[in-house]
């Protein structure tokens, strides 16, 4: 069991969210698809386009954090830094990396847990518009990248909106 995810946490640019923190899930790449139904075919087919859908990160803290919630956003100048960082761990040899995902996206929305009497109730908050992201891992660099300004990704074994893809459809970045 090699690169088992132990432990994590996350910074709303210099803000260390710890103490608070409940649980997180990272943004999915998933790919973009069109059903096709050929004429007369009896098998619809998922086409993959060649991009893919937005990213969300999303995570969920204890309490209501003013300076969490001070950095809600309306427009992509509201982007902010988001890096999560990750304990990883070879359960068999013991040996533990880093893993560092920065991201820039908006705080776009904040969801409150239903409150319940006395408790620890907080809020689950959702990172969309993300147009910076980068997966590094210690010791293997990066695992993925992608950059909305330059229509490029890269990672998972696949580079996407290369220089040539660019400079074919004339998209300087």
């Amino acid at each position: 069991m090699d690169f088992v995810r132990k432990a994590g946490n996350i910074y709303a640019d210099d803000l260390n969210l710890w103490m608070s923190l409940a649980s997180y899930k990272l943004p999915s790449p998933k790919v973009k698809s069109e059903a096709f139904l050929p004429g007369g075919g009896i098998m619809e087919l998922d086409v993959p386009l060649g991009s893919i859908e937005p990213l969300t990160l999303q995570f969920n803290l204890k309490g209501m954090p003013p300076q969490v919630q001070g950095r809600f956003g309306m427009s992509l100048s509201d982007r902010r830094l988001w890096t999560i960082y990750e304990l990883l761990q070879d359960e068999l040899t013991g040996v533990r990396r880093e893993r560092i995902i920065t991201m820039r996206g908006v705080f776009a929305e904040a969801d409150p847990d239903e409150m319940k009497g006395r408790g620890m109730q907080g809020y689950a908050y959702h990172i969309k518009s993300i147009t910076d992201y980068e997966d590094v891992v210690e010791g293997h660099g990066v695992i993925a990248r992608f950059n909305f300004a330059t229509n490029s990704w890269q990672g998972y074994g696949q580079t996407v909106g290369s220089a040539v893809d660019n400079r074919i459809l004339r998209i300087a970045g």
